[in-house]
């Protein structure tokens, strides 16, 4: 068996592969000998069949069924003698399958980038801290006091913080859109959760009275074939309904299954909740800070193939963000546009490339004490912790998931040690949601 390789642009190489004729020509005939013993062709008897006859009717399937099974014997032993690792199935070229001939082909694919692992030595990583104040445990009670309203119908217009039962339907050109019809909807008005200047266009209405809203959906709207044009909707009203704050009591607190202790037992549960959250996020805030840290040190090419198969189970995950289910093998993912992805893959690939090499470089070995502890806070969260913790340990894949996550702080917290940490301590609003610009909600989302 000959075997040469090129390397081609960046990680890509081309394996050129020949098979003696001789030792294609052994497969071929054992084959065929063993075809004609068994071959049933009309006119014939079972086994009596002529072999030029047997030759003519088998010869272009067998020759391919020898073809395949030698590839795949022959790349595999030129791979190892080699020593190369394609990251991904080698895309296979038959140059010729004559009989007679040596059988060759090319194989091109990617192998994964040799590089060593640059430690941050000195370089600056700014960590962040936090902690729940009271103030912050007074503005989540005023969010659940808003959450709890009572609402009682009123024979009024309706005004700003009002919530209204509507029925609508909207048109572009005067003509219904798909998407743009309910009945029964409930909407609240400043609640933002409706395009620009719907919310707005309820105020003043009345239960039993219908008005058109002309208004313009966003450029940059969820629906490209909305985006950007103008519309009408026409919008009855059902119901005008009006708010009223509940108090902070022993019977606020027993809404949130707080039985003994009241108000106070209340906050306390309160404070607890949003520092085991406020945790979570800045143990992951941190960790994105210094790994992003370590890939801007350790610049190198990435296989294209990996960043494609990312992109592939990156809208695996959208598609069920979006219908909420897993995809099916016989359901067709919508052609989500390739750039949504490659920023995030790229990124995904390159650290998970990093990680590898740096686990290696450290002999860094999950540590069940710490497995526990993390199962322990998320089971704090809830009711029943004792049925969460079970929840974890008996699969598999969720255990796998708890312990990647310890993996993640086990490196970060390696990766640390040759930093310079900047400090910055910042409050628990900016931490758990950080400023962003406001993504374009679609309608009544």
């Amino acid at each position: 068996m000959a075997v040469a390789i090129e390397s081609l642009s960046g990680l890509k190489r081309k394996m050129t592969i020949s098979v003696p004729a001789a030792e294609f020509t052994k497969e071929f005939d054992s084959r065929i000998k063993k075809m004609a013993t068994k071959a049933k062709i009309d006119g014939f008897r079972p086994g009596k069949v002529p072999m030029n006859v047997v030759k003519q009717r088998y010869s272009f399937a067998i020759t391919r069924e020898v073809a395949q099974e030698l590839i795949q014997s022959s790349l595999y032993k030129a791979l190892s003698e080699h020593s190369l690792v394609p990251v991904a199935s080698p895309e296979i070229e038959p140059l010729g399958m004559e009989l007679g001939q040596d059988f060759s082909y090319n194989a091109t694919f990617e192998v994964f980038p040799s590089f060593e692992v640059k430690e941050l030595n000195g370089e600056k990583v700014e960590l962040v801290s936090s902690e729940v104040a009271a103030e912050d445990v007074d503005k989540m009670i005023e969010n659940l006091r808003e959450k709890n309203k009572v609402w009682e119908e009123v024979a009024r217009a309706a005004k700003n913080g009002d919530k209204l039962i509507i029925d609508f339907e909207g048109f572009v050109n005067d003509v219904p859109f798909e998407g743009g019809k309910a009945e029964g909807f409930e909407v609240i008005i400043g609640s933002g959760s409706m395009i620009p200047g719907f919310e707005d266009g309820l105020i003043g209405l009345k239960a039993d009275k219908s008005k058109d809203l002309e208004l313009s959906f966003p450029a940059e709207y969820g629906h490209a074939d909305l985006a950007g044009k103008d519309a009408r909707f026409h919008v009855t009203a059902q119901k005008v309904m009006q708010g009223a704050l509940p108090e902070v009591n022993d019977d606020f607190a027993k809404l949130f299954n707080v039985k003994e202790g009241g108000v106070d037992a209340l906050r306390a549960d309160i404070k607890e909740n949003m520092t085991r959250e406020l945790t979570r996020r800045v143990s992951a805030v941190n960790r994105e800070a210094i790994f992003d840290k370590l890939l801007e040190i350790n610049s190198f090419e990435i296989p294209e193939a990996l960043i494609e198969q990312e992109i592939q189970h990156l809208k695996h995950e959208m598609y069920h963000q979006v219908f909420g289910h897993e995809h099916h093998a016989d359901e067709k993912i919508p052609d989500f546009p390739r750039s949504l992805f490659e920023a995030k893959a790229t990124r995904r690939v390159h650290l998970g490339l990093l990680f590898s090499e740096y686990v290696k470089k450290h002999n860094i070995e999950v540590d069940a004490a710490r497995v526990d502890a993390m199962i322990e806070m998320f089971a704090g969260a809830y009711e029943h912790p004792g049925q969460v913790r079970d929840w974890y340990r008996s699969n598999k894949d969720r255990m796998a998931e708890i312990e990647a996550l310890v993996m993640e702080e086990l490196v970060a917290d390696q990766i640390v040690l040759t930093a310079t940490i900047n400090s910055k301590s910042q409050s628990y609003e900016d931490t758990m949601n950080p400023a962003e610009t406001n993504p374009v909600k679609n309608i009544g989302e």
